[in-house]
């Protein structure tokens, strides 16, 4: 009997990855072995081990080459998912660069010396835009025409130059031979169900209700990892080369209007508009930014506001999935209210959890 293929997970214990893991345990063909690779090692792994699938835990930093080279011996694809978010200026922009760029070549560099053939990469819409003048882009594909050239956000700058890597490392001869296949996966904000991500920040409340975004729920996402890990398999020059965006079904609406439908449960409510005028709250957001300036030598400030997410909570940016659908096979396995009932119970559980 042909052995199953061996899966390796970067960044699988985080919210997405761990997500993954799931999907690929309960629903992946031909899979004999799981190695979930993670910093942060959580024993969170909701599926036991399938029959004839090994579920690992390793911890694992991507920006260490011989770590990743140990982990990735003998595997058959690489998911990609680990990298560091970063909003609001928590960290510096070498680090940035260092975990989101660095890590993924680190990747990269071990399929080719492990003769790995599959690699699928977590990409962000943030790689494409909004841009710094917050250009709209309505019901956009991969070959709508729009002016990338000025990322907001260091983020969705390395963002954009992992992926042009991961795209250019496509059809790479292995060290054993064989062709390296490479894909990168473009969700737009995942629906997160931790209470850190919905409500601590004061962002959310910054955003008007003409604003028309992309969000989708975390199944769907994973889910669409897994079937672009089987077509690299497959039929790799269907997917290989490709970057696809990756949405749902999920109402097209602005972040405040759709987490106060989330969270009716809880008792969460947002206001109708904005606390403040969107121009007071741009000027409000640059005093923040020269007052960190100023104080940068001597005190770490870090705004709870800053102009560029602003431009992101306020433009509108969404985009279909007919591609994913043509190349992998994509359709939503969890319909809106599927993906609205299960965010909406954990939050229910969460809320008592963490307020008894």
């Amino acid at each position: 009997m042909t052995p199953g293929l061996t899966y390796v997970v970067a960044g699988g214990c985080g919210f997405l990855g761990a997500r993954i893991v799931d999907m690929l345990a309960e629903r992946a063909e031909n899979i004999s072995e799981i190695r979930v690779v993670d910093k942060n090692l959580r024993s969170r792994l909701s599926t036991a081990d399938r029959e004839g699938v090994k579920v690992s835990l390793i911890r694992g930093d991507v920006t260490d080459m011989a770590q990743m080279t140990e982990v990735c011996g003998g595997a058959d694809v690489v998911i990609h998912t680990a990298s560091l978010i970063d909003f609001l200026g928590l960290v510096s922009d070498a680090t940035l660069w260092h975990i989101n760029v660095k890590g993924t070549e680190n990747l990269l560099q071990c399929c080719v010396n492990e003769d790995i053939p599959s690699f699928v990469y977590t990409s962000t819409i943030e790689a494409v835009g909004p841009n710094r003048r917050g250009d709209p882009l309505v019901d956009g594909d991969e070959s709508t025409p729009y002016d990338s050239s000025s990322p907001l956000l260091p983020y969705g700058r390395t963002k954009a130059a992992a992926e042009a890597m991961v795209l250019q490392w496509n059809g790479r001869r292995t060290n054993g031979g064989k062709t390296l296949h490479t894909c990168s996966l473009r969700p737009g904000g995942v629906l997160k169900k931790r209470g850190s991500n919905l409500f601590t920040r004061p962002m959310r409340r910054a955003c008007s209700t003409t604003v028309k975004v992309s969000r989708q729920y975390v199944g769907n996402v994973a889910w669409a990892h897994l079937l672009a890990a089987q077509t690299l398999v497959t039929s790799p020059k269907t997917a290989g080369g490709e970057a696809i965006n990756i949405s749902d079904d999920t109402p097209l609406k602005d972040d405040a209007t759709l987490l106060a439908e989330l969270c009716a449960p809880i008792g969460i409510r947002w206001n109708d508009n904005l606390v403040l005028p969107l121009w007071l709250l741009y000027v409000i957001a640059n005093v923040l930014a020269l007052i960190r300036f100023v104080v940068k030598p001597f005190y770490t400030f870090v705004p709870p506001l800053n102009s560029d997410v602003l431009t992101i909570q306020n433009t509108t940016f969404y985009f279909n999935y007919k591609k994913a659908t043509r190349v992998l096979g994509y359709k939503p396995i969890f319909t809106w209210e599927e993906s609205k009932q299960r965010t909406s119970d954990w939050l229910v559980k969460w809320k008592a959890r963490e307020f008894s």
